[in-house]
């Protein structure tokens, strides 16, 4: 079933198509679903038969992700269904305490299975995102651009949280919590903090405080672990690497950005007509004074 040519050109809440979003992000949650099985199999954490049904989810994950392009809503529906399945797999096998929790998986198998499993969440939940709103609105963006920017900076930001967390994992540094726990942590971060973006070109105040909250979890995260105590960033440049510090601090550096960022859009969307318009309302409703 297609959906309508109504519904097609309806507006949408992003300042992209929801279909883009969808498409994009499924097809990264493939890559590093894929990328994880082989390494799941070469872990002897899972059998042929579980990489054969995996593999074969994937195929139907990519021609649904190909129908759900072309219109057909019981595809988006699927794409949707599969990102959901897929968030729930890899969050229960990697991110509790298990016998193949991220940080043994990444000792194992090495620190990039580590920044995949982190990256996969936010991927499998952009795609259910996409899919949601593309079931009524696939092709509908928003014209106005002035959020695109906090939207690029929150992309840079998650892949550069994705690193740091990865880092922290190699490192075990995550203060009192566990690997898994704090790296979870920072997954949901990274989530909300692209959901936020998306949603502050439409839903000014949802956006900014779905902002606010991802980036204070992991501003809070590098001030508590790496400024007032912990590990000083001086310690992460001799330990991995000067890159890595600079990574940390620009990770941090982004998040506090962008929470000062939402916090002016949450304050704009309170306020809609501010002091100054008050002020000028007021003037320009005076009555003109005799001679």
């Amino acid at each position: 079933m297609r959906a309508s040519p109504a519904v097609r050109g309806a507006r949408g809440p992003f300042v992209l198509p929801a279909r883009l979003l969808l498409v994009v992000a499924g097809l990264l949650s493939v890559a590093l679903g894929s990328f994880n099985l082989v390494h799941e199999l070469r872990s002897t954490n899972v059998d042929t038969i579980y990489v054969a049904v995996g593999g074969l989810v994937s195929l139907i994950w990519l021609v649904s992700l190909y129908l759900a392009w072309r219109g057909f809503r019981l595809a988006v529906f699927a794409a949707g269904l599969i990102a959901f399945i897929e968030f729930g797999v890899i969050a229960a096998g990697h991110f509790v305490t298990a016998p193949w929790e991220i940080d043994v998986y990444a000792k194992h198998e090495g620190l990039a299975v580590a920044a995949v499993l982190v990256a996969l969440l936010p991927a499998c939940a952009l795609t259910m995102l996409g899919a949601i709103v593309s079931w009524s609105h696939p092709r509908g963006r928003l014209g106005q651009l002035e959020t695109l920017p906090i939207l690029l900076v929150a992309l840079l930001g998650a892949i550069l949280a994705v690193l740091h967390t990865t880092d922290n994992v190699g490192r075990k540094d995550f203060g009192s919590a566990t690997p898994e726990d704090g790296a979870f942590a920072a997954a949901v971060a990274i989530i909300l903090w692209l959901v936020g973006a998306l949603w502050l070109a439409r839903a000014r105040r949802t956006g900014a405080l779905l902002i606010m909250l991802g980036t204070f979890i992991l501003a809070d995260g590098f001030i508590t672990l790496h400024l007032l105590g912990g590990t000083a960033v001086s310690v992460i440049a001799s330990q991995s690497g000067v890159v890595w510090a600079g990574i940390a601090v620009g990770m941090a550096t982004l998040a506090v950005a962008s929470f000062v960022a939402a916090l002016t859009f949450l304050v704009a969307a309170l306020t809609p007509k501010g002091p100054w318009a008050w002020l000028r309302r007021q003037s320009g409703s005076r009555l003109p004074s005799g001679p």
